[in-house]
């Protein structure tokens, strides 16, 4: 019995002394989820979290992909549940009522402890404050550009558009029954219908590209105005030039599949030429805008949620650091290819290896026009289900335009004016 106690004292012992250092092993891992770990942005998320691991002992960044639609409405759940995850990618048309409802932590102190400069950044980390405080670091904003597949329109006898009637016209005219089944399987445009926010993103762009915006001197823009963007989603599905109900991701891969003719998309857009077909990646070209203007603004950012443990954010932070230090600026336009939020940080090579930068980084650095409703940033999701109903109202045949822009126009004065 006294061999077998001591046997028993001194494995106690042996453990109770490597316990230390068990726990100087232990991770702490910092879950991250996210809508951009396939297209041009997953290589340089990837790229930064594996720096990060690398250069952090006991941390560890781990990125989890959630489909864009669904990302947000698990956030929202999660916040609510007190249950955040360590690193919030939001994109910014959510981001002003995470941020208005206490789910964010303001940034400020932790900024300032690493010399950090709003005027380092494009104008739209700006819209970053709420109340003055800083509750996110920018990583991109939103500038975009019209791709279209060349071969389509050089068969045609069509140049590329320069306005939107000529849109409109190339839309028609490319709209095509290839196999003469009496189907339409060329699409003249891949337009987005969908009761998601991809009807208010693309509403945007015609609203905007015609020189207004949502709210204008504080008022809601004027029904005859919303009415005529409203009558150009309109032409298109009465022209068959698009699918009806089409969702973002939908109307890119018929696009990038060769199956559509035109597309308005982001910077981000270039990065789905890996999958084409590679007969097909040469005609996949992109041009300006046809329009007098574009939306521009911040399109997402990493933020901390503020119920976490002090030393989960301080842990979160450090990666926030990294991603939007000059190093990794650089890098976010060399290996995705997006023009950074960060001033001055395109490189020779980000140019060579993605020779259509150019186009985006004009666009971002003239367009005027807002995405977000001016004011009312925080009710973005009232106001883009809204927009959703009204235009698959109309998708559905039950309205036409001019219908949508009454209802319309009626429930966002009631609501927000």
């Amino acid at each position: 019995m006294i061999r077998t106690t001591r046997r028993g004292a001194l494995a106690l012992g042996a453990a109770t002394l490597a316990a230390p250092a068990l726990a100087q092993t232990q991770v702490m891992v910092l879950d991250m989820p996210c809508y951009q770990l396939r297209e041009g942005f997953g290589p340089w998320w990837h790229a930064a979290a594996e720096a990060f691991n690398q250069a952090n002992d006991g941390l560890r960044v781990n990125l989890i992909e959630v489909p864009f639609e669904q990302h947000h409405q698990q956030l929202t759940t999660r916040f609510i549940a007190n249950n955040p995850p360590d690193l919030c990618h939001i994109s910014a048309r959510f981001f002003y009522g995470f941020a208005d409802q206490g789910f964010l932590e303001p940034l400020d102190r932790r900024l300032a402890a690493i010399g950090w400069k709003e005027t380092d950044f494009i104008p739209a980390q700006r819209d970053m404050r709420r109340d003055g405080k800083v509750f996110a670091q920018l990583l991109l904003g939103y500038a975009y550009g019209l791709y279209y597949n060349a071969a389509m329109f050089e068969a045609a006898g069509i140049a590329p558009p320069r306005d939107l009637p000529q849109l409109l016209a190339a839309a028609k005219g490319l709209t095509r029954d290839r196999d003469g089944d009496g189907r339409t399987d060329q699409f003249g445009i891949a337009w987005p219908t969908a009761n998601t926010s991809a009807s208010y993103v693309y509403l945007t762009y015609l609203i905007t590209g015609m020189g207004r915006d949502w709210v204008e001197g504080g008022k809601l823009l004027p029904r005859e105005a919303l009415q005529q963007a409203l009558e150009v989603v309109q032409t298109l599905l009465r022209d068959r030039a698009t699918p009806p109900g089409l969702d973002s991701n939908p109307a890119r891969q018929l696009f990038w599949q060769g199956n559509a003719a035109m597309i308005i998309d982001g910077s981000w857009g270039v990065a789905y030429r890996k999958d084409s077909p590679d007969a097909l990646k040469p005609a996949l070209r992109v041009v300006p805008l046809p329009f007098r203007n574009q939306a521009a603004g911040p399109s997402n950012v990493l933020a901390i949620p503020a119920d976490r443990p002090a030393a989960r954010k301080d842990a979160a932070f450090r990666f926030l650091a990294l991603i939007q230090s000059a190093e990794w600026q650089q890098k976010y336009g060399e290996i995705g290819g997006n023009p950074p939020a960060r001033l001055g940080m395109l490189t020779d090579e980000a140019r060579r290896r993605w020779p259509e930068l150019p186009i985006f980084e004009k666009a971002a650095a003239e367009s005027t026009g807002s995405f977000m409703p001016h004011g009312h940033e925080g009710d973005f999701n009232r106001w883009n289900a809204m927009v959703g109903e009204a235009v698959t109202a109309m998708v559905a045949g039950r309205i036409d335009a001019a219908a949508a822009a009454v209802e319309l126009h009626r429930d966002l004065s009631s609501a927000f004016f």
